[in-house]
Parts: C-alpha cells; sequence; structure tokens
C-alpha cells in the first residue's frame, strides 16, 4: 500500500471515529433526558434505529433491512465481535444477555447497562441461575425477544464452539420458539472479513481500529431455524447448534457434544 493510499485509509478511520464519539455521547444524552419520557415500545424503537446508524458509521452494512421473529421468543447466534450485539439489535427489537465486563467500558458499557441488557458474571457460580431468572421474567411478564450467545465466548468466525445449554431452559420453561440465527462478516470481495473478530489477545481498541480502517464490511444475519416450543433445553441447544453450523457451510462432522 502507498503512502497516500495509507493516509486516506487513516483519515477514514479517524473520520469515522469522530462520528461514532459524536454518536455515542448524543445516545447517552437522549438515553439520561429522553427515555424517561418515552413508552416501552418508542425506547426500543430508539434503540433498534440508534444501532442501525452506529454500524452505517463505522462503514458496516447490512444486507437486509429486517429479520422478522415471533414477538415473544428466545434468540440465539453464533458469537464473533461486540459488534454483534449491534448488528442484531438494529433489525431485531429484543434484549440481550452480555458478559459482564462489558458493563465497564466507556460509554459503550453505560449504555448498554441503561437500555436493559442482562450481565452474567461468569467468575460466580450462581450466575448462570440469576441470568436464567431474569430471562424468564423478560418473557413471561413482557412478551419480549430475548437473546444470549449460546458459545459463551467469541470466534474469529471460522468456527463453532460447543453451545451451553444451560440458558435454553428460559425457552423450555417460558414454551416460547427458540430462533437460531447465523451471522458472517464479509470483506467487498464477499470473503469472511477478520475485522470484526474479537477473540484471543484481541483488545477492543484493536478491534476497532481494525473495523473503521476496513473500506467497508458487508453482514449476513439470516434465520437459520425457528424451533418450536417444547424441546427440552440440550435438544435445543443441539438442534439449533447444527442448523447455525449448515448455514454457515460448517459440515455435520464438526459437531461436538453441547455442554450445560
Amino acid at each position: 500500500m502507498s503512502a497516500l493510499s495509507r493516509c486516506a485509509v487513516e483519515i477514514r478511520a479517524a473520520w469515522r471515529l469522530l462520528r461514532l464519539f459524536v454518536h455515542l455521547v448524543l445516545g447517552v444524552l437522549r438515553v439520561r433526558l429522553i427515555f424517561p419520557l418515552l413508552s416501552a415500545s418508542r425506547r426500543e424503537h430508539h434503540k433498534q434505529a440508534w444501532s442501525a446508524a452506529m454500524i452505517r458509521m463505522l462503514g458496516v452494512r447490512l444486507q437486509q433491512d429486517a429479520l422478522p421473529l415471533p414477538q415473544r421468543c428466545v434468540v440465539v447466534c453464533n458469537h464473533i465481535s461486540w459488534l454483534d450485539i449491534f448488528v442484531i439489535n438494529a433489525l431485531v427489537q429484543t434484549w440481550f444477555v452480555s458478559k459482564d465486563d462489558v458493563r465497564h467500558w466507556p460509554l459503550i458499557g453505560w449504555l448498554v447497562d441503561a437500555t436493559g441488557t442482562i450481565f452474567i458474571d461468569r467468575t460466580r457460580r450462581s450466575a448462570a441461575a440469576q441470568t436464567l431468572q431474569a430471562l424468564q421474567a423478560k418473557l413471561q411478564t413482557e412478551q419480549a425477544r430475548v437473546t444470549f450467545f449460546p458459545e459463551g465466548t467469541t470466534t474469529d468466525g471460522s468456527k463453532l464452539l460447543p453451545f451451553s445449554a444451560a440458558l435454553f431452559e428460559a425457552a423450555r420453561h417460558g414454551e416460547t420458539p427458540v430462533a437460531a440465527l447465523s451471522l458472517r462478516y464479509l470483506d467487498p470481495q464477499g470473503q469472511p472479513s477478520r475485522a470484526p473478530a474479537y477473540d484471543g489477545d484481541i483488545s477492543f481498541v484493536d478491534c476497532l481500529l481494525a473495523i473503521v480502517r476496513s473500506p467497508r464490511i458487508e453482514v449476513s444475519l439470516e434465520l437459520a431455524a425457528l424451533l418450536p416450543a417444547g424441546l427440552e433445553r440440550r435438544e435445543y441447544a443441539l438442534q439449533s447448534r447444527q442448523q447455525i453450523a449448515r448455514a454457515l457451510g460448517q459440515p455435520d462432522g464438526q459437531l461436538v457434544e453441547t455442554q450445560d
């Protein structure tokens, strides 16, 4: 890459970061000043529009405008990046389960906390049970969608980790269907993009810089399967993992035993 091209990349990255910072600050002000005046449905609409605007500012493009799902269901997806939450939220109005350390990220952590994210502290043995109770409350009292990532951590998108079956109990107990989504990030040539991957020793800052320095990232988010209500939690974990793997082009032979 020539010096001129490198300069153009850095200017584009700086512009995207500036827009992102302003968007985050405006998001904080909106949540503090406007959210208390809005109904629950209007809050969800604002969250969805804000997420869609954010990922556009980062140079990320969705391949669809919406992803119609049942009003009340459990949503699961393969997990590649911190960006996944905003991509899904741009297409689906839902409540998320996220690892506890996200709560401490500057601005973004405050926003996701203030807008109803359910956090799970994986260092405590009782965390899964408490998270399960919170999911069940959302499903039963608010007739809402809830979303979690059953791999429990992120990958670079080239593989699918074992699914933990524990939180699928929310679907079994709440007698709700499970929507299994497959997520892929692609470069302008349609090949898998490594830029959004937030795995291994990659820091949040390194991941963010890789995203804003990319010319463009396309997102493919598809409904791999809609599993009916009434299954056992391990069956939900196994079937959703199988369907997501197939949608991602991973052969069934790579599947492993699901974890509780």
